[in-house]
């Protein structure tokens, strides 16, 4: 009799934990590894492989946004992406390739070799557990090759697949405008925080950048004005070490960190909200259309 009681109550419990968790599903509530228990991870690997990577970096952005702004851009929007479709998020890293920021206290970065492997050695592990498809979710240039190589060894040396979804991959239609170069804690990045962490943005701190070119950058822009392919050639330029000696570290292109010709204080919680939902549609849109597929990967031959 106490066994019969013993086994309805542990079969109880294993069904009010399965509701729970499919609750938490249903509410749109995004799934984070690290505020799971490992029993909650083995309940999700039954009917689910896929894990959200969120890639960022704690470096500089300017006077007026914290260091933390690319993981929080990343980690927000794999969030969302998460309430969206029931995919987990795993952070695995606060700290990307960021030595050209490195002018300005704050900034740490990690060697790409370093960073590979701390996330690959991870991925080891989630690929143990039985997790399948990687997707991961860059914000920061600084990490593309990085994250090159990961998502390269994973597919050819793992059971997995890997893709990335994030800020500039394939997946993602972003449009930029080049001659406004609102790449770095200018008025697109401000906007995006001022939507997903409002808390962390002094706007009151924030100015427009005067920015620095060399003789070089000032010569390629102005031909590239009739030869746009020499914008490749320009933007090599900018973003490298100091030690370089080609004037592209960030204190030495910018009085303030910002890297935009356009002054931040022009930022609103509106334009960032209309691009995070813009791209968590199109991530989302693409995990969705990748669910629906019938075969796993473990029937692939």
């Amino acid at each position: 009799m106490r066994k019969k009681r013993r086994l309805l109550t542990w079969s109880l419990s294993v069904m009010l934990f399965n509701l729970t968790l499919i609750g938490l599903m249903a509410a749109d509530k995004p799934l984070i590894l690290q505020e799971l228990t490992w029993t909650d991870i083995k309940s999700y690997l039954k009917t689910n492989d896929m894990v959200i990577i969120p890639l960022g970096s704690t470096e500089q952005h300017g006077p007026h946004l914290p260091l933390g702004t690319d993981f929080y851009e990343a980690f927000g929007l794999s969030k969302m992406i998460s309430a969206q479709t029931g995919v987990l998020v795993a952070p695995l890293t606060f700290t990307g390739y960021s030595p050209y920021h490195s002018g300005f206290p704050g900034t740490l970065s990690l060697q790409p070799e370093t960073m590979e492997r701390v996330i690959f050695e991870s991925v080891e592990w989630l690929l143990k557990y039985g997790f399948r498809r990687f997707l991961f979710f860059n914000y920061h240039g600084g990490n593309n090759i990085v994250q090159t190589r990961v998502i390269h060894r994973i597919n050819h040396q793992t059971p997995g697949i890997a893709v990335a979804i994030g800020h500039g991959s394939s997946l993602q239609s972003e449009e930029e405008d080049d001659s406004s170069m609102d790449w770095h804690a200018g008025v697109s990045e401000t906007s995006l925080m001022l939507y997903l962490k409002p808390e962390l943005v002094r706007l009151d701190r924030a100015e427009k950048p005067v920015m620095r070119f060399t003789p070089q950058m000032k010569e390629l822009r102005q031909l590239a004005a009739k030869e746009p392919s020499l914008l490749l050639v320009w933007s090599s330029l900018l973003g490298v070490p100091e030690e370089t000696g080609k004037g592209g570290a960030s204190h030495e292109l910018s009085s303030n960190g910002v890297w935009s010709f356009l002054d931040p204080r022009e930022a609103t919680a509106q334009q960032g909200e209309k691009e995070a939902l813009e791209m968590v549609r199109q991530a989302a849109k693409f995990i969705k259309a990748w669910q629906a597929a019938k075969g796993k990967i473990a029937d692939l031959p």
